[in-house]
């Protein structure tokens, strides 16, 4: 039951991308910096386990390059300015 598979993995990877997201939002770091890491092991886990297509796989693979340049620098010793 592949499709069963599929959907469950988006899910899980939507969650993740939703949690790191609201981390960045909420100035919660480390949370943000969890939730990239592990949308990142289980986008490859899903990957090499053939669940998500290439397509989808290059798709999230861009956006999470994104988000990591996005957060470089992004911890508890950026000044905030008070």
């Amino acid at each position: 039951m592949v499709f069963g598979k599929k959907k469950k993995a988006r899910q899980e990877l939507d969650g993740l991308w939703n949690s790191m997201e609201m981390g960045c939002q909420n100035n919660y770091k480390d949370m943000a910096h969890e939730a990239l890491k592990d949308f990142e092991e289980c986008l490859e886990r899903y990957y090499q386990e053939g669940i998500i297509p290439q397509e989808e796989y290059r798709s999230r693979s861009r956006k999470l390059e994104e988000k990591k340049t996005e957060l470089e620098g992004y911890d508890h010793k950026q000044h905030i300015g008070w």
